[in-house]
C-alpha cells in the first residue's frame, strides 16, 4: 500500500500503522517519491483488506490518500507461452 500524508508526518504514521495495527502491517517505511510511506499489509482475504483500508488506514489522522496494490499469488510459477 501506497498512503500519502502530509510534509513531516510520515515517521508518525509508520509507527501508528506498525503500532495498531501489528497483525496486518507487516513493514512500513517512509520513502521518497510520489507517496510518502509503503506499507506491506497481509490479511485473510480482499474483504478483510478492505475494511482494514476503509474503515481504519484511511480514517487515520494526517492520511490523504491510499493506493492499494493487491499480489497475484504464485504468478512466480505460472508459464507463459
Amino acid at each position: 500500500m501506497l498512503i500519502t500524508v502530509p510534509a513531516k508526518r510520515s515517521g508518525d504514521l509508520v509507527n501508528t500503522l506498525l503500532d495498531e495495527f501489528p497483525e496486518f502491517v507487516k513493514e512500513a517505511e517512509a520513502v521518497y517519491g510520489e507517496a510518502d510511506v509503503i506499507a506491506r499489509i497481509e490479511t485473510s482475504s480482499v474483504d478483510e483488506l478492505h475494511q482494514l483500508v476503509m474503515e481504519k488506514i484511511q480514517k487515520l489522522r494526517n492520511v490523504t490518500v491510499t493506493r492499494t496494490f493487491i499480489i497475484i499469488p504464485n504468478m512466480r510459477s505460472v508459464q507463459t507461452g
